[in-house]
């Protein structure tokens, strides 16, 4: 019997746990023990759950020791116990047979194993299914939501703009028709100033150029202008010969046709840059009664132009040879002294008078008085055109202006402006034209380059543009 020397141990507890330990090695005899089924795996041996279990059932009935050999031998022939227990009775061969059988029922459980991993793997494979469903659902639920509040936003913001369209309409309403007639007069007076400026800037270049023809007028009259105008009128001025000219020296018309055929370029390529002028002359098109008179015609390139663009044209000429090649051609032209056919046509009866590369041959007091007779010839919305090699291109001024021998001095484009308005032309403008080809312009990015190519490189010729009337 145990004797509680120490108080913290339970006495009856150790007691109940070593009785426990006692009944798991004895077994009973002539006890019914339970059928175990075969498949499971029970040594008897190890067994003591239950043989404890039927000890504590039997607790009066007197107990044998399993391990000696009469006590294994007892329990084999007892009823109740399975194939295998009683195969674990039996020394060495009951071992092996049960041995053996676990091997053989190794791939069994394997597969079994195998199945249940399958089961598993199938589960989850669910699972995962379902859980990736709901994830769409979830998303499909928030891009509701999403369209959702975009369409609140739409909602939102039209009837923003509705509030502030109807907050507009009913200040419009609310402002004074007083206010709105003064916003509206004051606008209204505005274009009006602008126009009456417009219209007094042109009526100011009429009148100024009115005032001018009317002094010009009153001076021929009371000086003796007529004379020095007659005087210069039987002078050459289209061509760079005189009648006089050509008794001292023969065949200068032939001479100035080959330079022309030499120096000034192919007749395509005169018509191409003569192009240039059509556009301010479309309006006499298809108008028989608007004449163009070309002063100094030449071979007619200018010509064939109007004539293409069904504008009636004249060609005046004081070179014979020029003449017949005109007249070759098809078109109207005659050998006769520019001034003196204009003062012959009615007054204010030309649409235009043109002349290209003209003015330059003409001494100071001929190109005047080839103004105030051009003046005098057109109608009031005529206008003239005359183009001269331009000397604010220096390889021009200095080298190319003498290519022709006949040329006197070089015509300052401003200075060409200046006369026209000088002697009565309402508007005169000024068309720098003809650069050389970019291959000969300096590829730099630099001030000094810029200037040089403006110097050397930039417009070969300049038109000036005069019209009797501004009518814009």
């Amino acid at each position: 019997m145990l004797q509680p020397n120490n108080k913290e141990i339970d006495v009856e507890q150790l007691s109940k746990k070593i009785e426990t330990l006692k009944a798991r090695t004895v077994v009973l005899s002539d006890v019914s023990l339970p059928d175990v089924p075969a498949e499971e795996s029970l040594d008897l041996l190890i067994a003591d759950d239950h043989l404890a279990a039927v000890a504590s059932a039997n607790a009066s009935t007197p107990v044998v020791n399993p391990v000696t050999f009469t006590g294994r031998m007892k329990m084999l022939f007892s009823p109740g116990i399975g194939l295998r227990q009683r195969l674990g009775l039996i020394p060495i061969f009951g071992a092996c047979i049960i041995w053996l059988n676990s091997i053989l029922r190794l791939n069994s459980v394997r597969h079994k194993i195998a199945l249940d991993f399958d089961a598993v793997r199938t589960q989850s494979q669910q699972l995962q299914d379902q859980i990736t469903q709901q994830q769409m659902y979830f998303d499909a639920q928030i891009k509701q939501l999403e369209h959702a509040q975009s369409h609140l936003n739409e909602l939102q913001n039209e009837f923003r703009h509705k509030l502030q369209k109807d907050l507009q309409n009913e200040l419009q309403v609310k402002i004074p028709a007083r206010f709105v007639q003064l916003e509206n007069l004051s606008l209204t007076t505005h274009i009006n100033r602008i126009d009456a400026l417009v219209i007094s800037n042109v009526e100011r270049d009429n009148r100024l150029a009115s005032l001018v023809r009317e002094v010009s007028e009153l001076h021929s009259r009371t000086t003796r202008g007529n004379v020095v105008n007659t005087k210069l009128s039987n002078s050459a001025i289209t061509a760079p010969n005189t009648k006089s000219d050509e008794a001292e020296v023969p065949w200068l018309d032939n001479f100035y046709v080959e330079f022309e055929d030499n120096f000034r370029g192919t007749p395509e390529d005169i018509a191409s840059r003569l192009s240039v002028y059509i556009p301010y002359l479309s309006q006499f098109s298809g108008d028989q009664s608007a004449t163009v008179v070309d002063i100094g015609c030449g071979r007619g390139e200018w010509l064939g132009l109007l004539q293409k663009n069904e504008i009636k044209a004249i060609g005046i000429d004081m070179n014979a040879s020029m003449v017949d090649a005109c007249v070759e051609q098809g078109f109207s032209a005659e050998c006769l002294d520019a001034i003196d056919y204009l003062r012959q046509q009615p007054e204010a009866s030309l649409a235009a008078i043109t002349g290209f590369h003209i003015i330059e041959h003409l001494p100071f007091k001929v190109l005047l008085s080839l103004f105030d007779v051009a003046l005098r010839a057109l109608r009031p919305d005529g206008l003239i055109i005359f183009e001269t090699p331009n000397p604010e291109n220096l390889s021009v001024g200095a080298c190319n202006f003498y290519f022709d021998p006949t040329h006197l001095n070089p015509i300052v484009p401003a200075v060409a402006q200046f006369m026209a308005k000088q002697r009565g032309f309402a508007k005169a403008d000024i068309l720098r034209l003809h650069p050389y080809p970019e291959d000969f312009m300096l590829v730099e990015d630099s001030e000094v380059a810029v200037r040089v190519n403006r110097a050397l490189y930039g417009p070969q010729d300049f038109a000036v543009v005069a019209w009797k009337t501004n009518a814009n």
